[in-house]
């Protein structure tokens, strides 16, 4: 194999596993989530009116609110296979909508945090 094809996969194969870490560590910064912080953390989602664009069946949709656990139905979520009207302008999945901006990326709770400013 060529040098610069060994350097590709090794880079691919290094952001591939660190995006897996960062996905389902949920945070960087060493707090511990617990039932009650998900629950206020979401709580405070609603109130600043975060929104997560996503549809059923999705794998990366899945990951993403498997990080909420039992309350994912606290979530406010739209599904764009039933209201694609409220989805316009968004093509990756998931995505989240927080203050007015649109951010087309799966997000741990940990930069969730950090960019709607709800502590965990």
């Amino acid at each position: 194999m060529e040098m610069k094809t060994k350097l590709i996969l090794v880079g691919g194969g290094f952001l591939i596993l660190a995006f897996a870490f960062f996905i389902f560590n949920g945070s960087f910064t060493g707090n511990v989530v617990t039932e009650v912080s998900i629950d206020s953390f979401i709580d405070c989602l609603n109130d600043k009116q975060v929104i997560m664009y996503g549809f059923t069946n999705h794998p990366s949709v899945d990951a993403q609110l498997r990080l909420f656990g039992a309350y994912v139905s606290n979530l406010t979520i739209i599904d764009c296979h039933i209201m694609p009207e409220s989805c316009k302008g968004v093509i990756i999945f998931p995505s989240w909508r927080i203050e007015n901006r649109i951010i087309s990326s799966g997000l741990s709770l940990g930069v969730l945090s950090d960019l709607s400013g709800c502590k965990l």
